[in-house]
């Protein structure tokens, strides 16, 4: 029987509007054979898979060891085109390395009409609101971005779902992922199938072709879509969705997420 590897892909949107770049994690190397050596890890936002266009702040970089001991990158800098951290891999198993920090709240409203927006939660909002203030929606939002190192062999620990947020299950740990095979997704938002999300698949060398090839999917019923990576190479694969929130301090939820990966040569 083959075994389900579970791991969670979570990213929210942190602004009322989508971003205009897509947020990037990209090491130089997925995959490692020995323990003790180092990957290069390229931060930065784009418009064009994988193609830097802005380096981000390395703050919000972290590193989830095997065992999910969160910690530093050896080093980092942010640069203008895009930025970098050296990871260390001192133990074998599969490393989480994830940009993007805690949930951001905003509040939506209009006075006379007029569409405005206050960046707080619910609490705060009832505090700073105008009196006039009509069609109040606070949402919480967050962006995250992900990645997989794994050296030696694959372990299962930084993988797991926490049934909070958007996240996914596939039917095969990301060292896995082969070439003109088929990957199964499942898509959860706080633990429960969601159908009807949009999600794009693209290739590495979109720059280069007229055609960008990106592959867009949607999730079914069963909160469910497949796709099977034509060559070998860099995917990055982007969805976002979200849904009302019964909460203290916000209305609704609004996730997404990038992930990094490779596909290996079959």
């Amino acid at each position: 029987m083959k075994t389900v590897h579970l791991f969670t892909l979570s990213a929210l949107f942190a602004a009322s509007t989508a971003l205009a770049h897509t947020m990037n994690v990209v090491p130089s190397h997925y995959v490692q054979s020995k323990t003790g050596g180092f990957v290069t890890v390229d931060l930065f936002a784009s418009n064009m898979t994988f193609q830097a266009d802005k380096g981000v702040g390395v703050d919000g970089f972290k590193v989830v060891l095997p065992d999910g001991t969160v910690t530093k990158p050896a080093s980092a800098a942010q640069g203008k085109r895009k930025s970098m951290a050296d990871v260390e891999l001192p133990v074998a198993g599969t490393y989480r390395l994830e940009m993007g920090g805690q949930p951001r709240y905003f509040t939506s409203y209009k006075v006379a009409g007029e569409q405005k927006r206050l960046m707080g939660d619910k609490q705060k909002a009832a505090k700073e609101l105008p009196k006039d203030a009509t069609d109040v929606v606070t949402t919480q939002g967050r962006n995250r971005a992900v990645a997989f190192v794994t050296v030696n062999g694959p372990t299962d620990t930084v993988l797991k779902t926490t049934g909070q947020g958007l996240e996914f299950s596939f039917d095969r740990h990301p060292a896995d992922i082969v070439a003109g095979e088929a990957v199964m997704v499942t898509l959860t938002l706080n633990g429960k199938p969601v159908e009807g999300v949009k999600a794009d698949l693209s290739f590495d060398g979109e720059l280069y072709r007229n055609d960008p090839a990106r592959q867009h999917l949607v999730t079914d019923k069963a909160g469910q879509f497949s796709f099977t990576p034509a060559n070998a190479g860099r995917y990055l694969l982007e969805a976002s969705a979200e849904a009302a929130l019964k909460s203290d301090k916000a209305d609704k939820i609004r996730e997404g997420f990038t992930f990094s990966f490779e596909a290996a040569l079959p």
